[in-house]
């Protein structure tokens, strides 16, 4: 791949710093890979990389010789890469190919920090407001979750933004903490770093329990740092290299008073060293530092001194705090970033657009949920997590959140205009469903409907537990709505069924029963035991000449793929609607053909059906589409689709593979396929968008000691190759 990065500035410049350093990093490990990697930035370049460098003007006239520069030497590049420091490239503007934006930070106040009026104004919309919007058909790549939630305020889709996480060199040895206390600040001395407030701190706390402040960087604020330097602080400028590896690796503490950071390269350079960090809870910091177990997080700048002196007097917990910077920087490595970033550049190179989104919906029905970090931060996941289940992005709401009671079991309906049949069906199932033993949730679901589903819907399921209609922007078809149905479903096993109850309700526990042995669970009409009633003739030979179409192009021996009435184990359920690219009435024959290609075991479970008067299927104009869709599907062998996944791996290899999988799978609040893969056990996270993957990652790393936790992702392609056939089924999550 051929790949042109446009940046600011070069690791060269004076004021280079965790940008550079990770663009560095990114443009070297690509080299590696065996791709074409040009940097092109403003002077001065340095000598020496390993790859190539385009200097293209100065800080300001960089951006607008970038179009002429790459019309002359770069026009055949597979991808540019845009870095976004506050202002971007703008790359869509000049060339029709794919390109992404890579955002470090959101500057917010920054503007007025370095700027004037009018240049502070300006450079605030154009990063609000032009780059999303130049942007808004691309894809983003944030260094962190807080990024991310930055540029999702700004506008931009948060199905669109990746996430990848600075990297850090890991040490041969790491050393001991110096026998008198010592703690050190790295970076650029400007103001946004507020170093001030480390100098104040420490000159309260220094006559209590002695030691020295080193604060090592160079910048604007070098000489007021100076002046305020009370006994014990030292601000020495620049360092070497060596002189930086020996203070990281004898300090007690990283002190890091930013008020923002993209990431906070220092803080997982210190990890490496095992040198906690002790900073505020502020974006970007927040992210790199795991509060408890990789540093300490502080709200308000008067917590500072108190917190510092308590761990400066308390060296067991700067022990453990020490052991959990090791295993967080342990996860970073640059290896890890820069196979993400191939990986997110392999999407964005690839014509790849999603055929079937969730529609944007909104829910009628109780709420218990909570932010799926609260929960695992409070100590609960251990013991609760089995009852947890993840509501997904895509279905009305911000982030990845759980349900602290998880239901046995999720029924979904999907309605289209279904306001004169609801009355009838919706006392019917919930007199069944009091009657039933175990927890059910029912979600109706409305395919943008325009009578009266919605307002009937909601009255009917008032009274019952669990229950309520997730309402659809706009009319998607059947596929569509059951798939966002199934994405919010939280129960161990989800069933879908047609609103009219067409299936008698009596063989439900059996389709639900046939889930202890199987993966999917087929209600057939045309099975050996099966009775249907009320059938015209018409709808008979439709229904028979689907049936074999279907057999005769997918090649599977079922012998009723299209009755509404199945059911799933959430979590490989959940996997094949993440997989569906069929939004019509033809979604259930993909549904079958995909679980035959991950080698799932099915079954068909014969029912009693009963034709029910209103069906919004046509005979013969929906036969034919339906006909034309299982073609379709018989010829479609690529999926294009990006899976978000967790990586989780024993770096000592002390733990077997099965003791792996059941540790992770019994910390992952959500219903997801936990698989053996690569150097450890994959957690493929179906409907769950990058960055909520990136927060997971980071709550599960939390909870699990010597195990190593990183995001990843997994191209759809790869699960369903025919060598990975039948390694969901081998260990299936709960």
């Amino acid at each position: 791949m051929r790949i042109l990065i446009t940046a600011w500035r070069d690791l060269a410049n004076d004021l280079a710093g965790g940008s550079e350093v990770l663009i560095d990093h990114l443009c070297a490990g690509m080299t590696e890979r065996g791709h074409d990697v040009t940097l092109m930035c403003a002077n001065p370049v340095g000598e020496g990389h390993g790859y190539r460098v385009h200097p293209n003007g100065g800080t300001i006239d960089q951006y607008l010789r970038a179009p002429f520069a790459y019309l002359k030497g770069y026009r055949d590049a597979d991808l540019v890469v845009d870095v976004a420091n506050g202002v971007s490239f703008y790359a869509p503007l000049w060339r029709r190919g794919p390109s992404l934006c890579l955002v470090n930070h959101i500057h917010t106040d920054q503007w007025d920090q370095w700027f004037s009026w009018p240049v502070a104004p300006l450079g605030r919309a154009a990063e609000r407001k032009a780059m999303p919007a130049v942007y808004r058909n691309r894809l983003f790549v944030a260094v962190s979750p807080s990024t991310a939630d930055l540029l999702e305020s700004l506008g931009v889709d948060r199905d669109r933004i990746r996430i990848i996480i600075n990297g850090t060199e890991l040490p041969e040895t790491v050393g001991e903490e110096a026998p008198e206390p010592l703690f050190i600040g790295l970076g650029r001395l400007v103001p946004h770093k507020r170093f001030e407030l480390a100098v104040e701190a420490f000159n309260q706390i220094q006559p209590l329990i002695g030691g020295r402040l080193v604060i090592a960087g160079d910048g604007p604020e070098r000489d007021r740092l100076r002046a305020m330097a009370g006994p014990g602080v030292e601000i020495p400028g620049r360092i070497s290299e060596s002189d930086k590896e020996d203070l990281l690796r004898q300090a007690w503490l990283m002190v890091h008073p930013a008020s923002h950071e993209g990431w906070g390269l220092v803080i997982t350079e210190a990890a490496a060293y095992g040198t906690p960090s002790l900073a505020f809870r502020v974006p970007g910091l927040q992210d790199s530092i795991v509060d408890g177990m990789s540093g300490v997080l502080v709200d308000r700048p008067e917590e500072l001194a108190e917190r510092w002196l308590e761990l400066a007097r308390d060296q067991p917990q700067r022990d453990r705090l020490r052991a959990g910077a090791l295993r967080r920087a342990a996860a970073c490595s640059w290896d890890a970033t820069v196979d993400r970033f191939e990986e997110i550049c392999d999407e964005a190179v690839q014509s790849h657009r999603r055929s079937l989104q969730l529609p944007a919906g909104s829910w009628t029905g109780p709420d218990d949920r909570v932010p799926v970090v609260e929960v695992m931060a409070d100590g609960q996941a251990t013991e609760t997590s089995p009852e947890l289940a993840g509501i997904p992005i895509g279905t009305g709401r911000p982030t990845l959140q759980v349900m602290r009671s998880r239901p046995d079991l999720t029924i979904v309906l999907p309605a289209f205009n279904e306001a004169a049949r609801l009355p009838v069906s919706i006392p019917v199932l919930a007199e069944h469903l009091a009657e039933r033993s175990g927890s059910t949730e029912v979600i109706v679901v409305d395919d943008g409907s325009t009578d009266e589903t919605v307002r009937i819907g909601t009255e009917l399921l008032r009274g019952v537990p669990l229950a309520g209609v997730y309402k659809l922007g706009a009319h998607a078809g059947k596929g569509a709505a059951v798939r966002a149905g199934v994405a919010r479903a939280t129960g161990h096993n989800i069933v879908f069924m047609d609103a009219d109850l067409a299936t008698d309700l009596e063989f439900l526990d059996p389709l639900v029963a046939a889930l202890d042995h199987v993966d999917m669970a087929i209600g057939s009409r045309s099975a050996p035991g099966a009775i249907t009633s009320g059938v015209t003739p018409s709808s008979d030979a439709a229904h028979r000449l689907f049936n074999t179409l279907s057999r005769s192009l997918t090649g599977l021996p079922i012998t009723d793929f299209q009755c509404g009435f199945k059911g799933f184990r959430a979590s490989t359920g959940r996997l094949l609607f993440q997989l569906i690219r069929e939004r019509g009435y033809a979604f259930d024959v993909e549904l079958i053909a995909l679980a035959d290609r991950l080698g799932l075991d099915i079954r068909e479970v014969p029912i009693h059906w009963r034709a029910v008067r209103g069906s919004h299927v046509r005979i013969v104009v929906d036969s034919a589409h339906m006909s034309y869709q299982v073609a379709r599907i018989a010829r479609r062998h690529r999926y294009s689709q990006t899976l978000s996944a967790i990586e989780a791996w024993s770096p000592d290899g002390d733990r077997s593979l099965d003791e792996l999988s059941e540790t992770v799978r019994s910390q992952v609040p959500v219903a997801a396929p936990v698989i053996p893969w690569a150097k450890g056990v994959l957690v493929l996270l179906p409907f769950i968008e990058p960055v909520d993957a990136t927060e997971l990652a980071t709550a599960v790393e939390r909870s699990l000691d010597g195990v190593l936790v990183r995001p990843t992702s997994v191209a759809a392609s790869q699960i369903l190759d025919p060598a990975q056939r039948g390694v969901l089924r081998a260990r299936p999550a709960s």
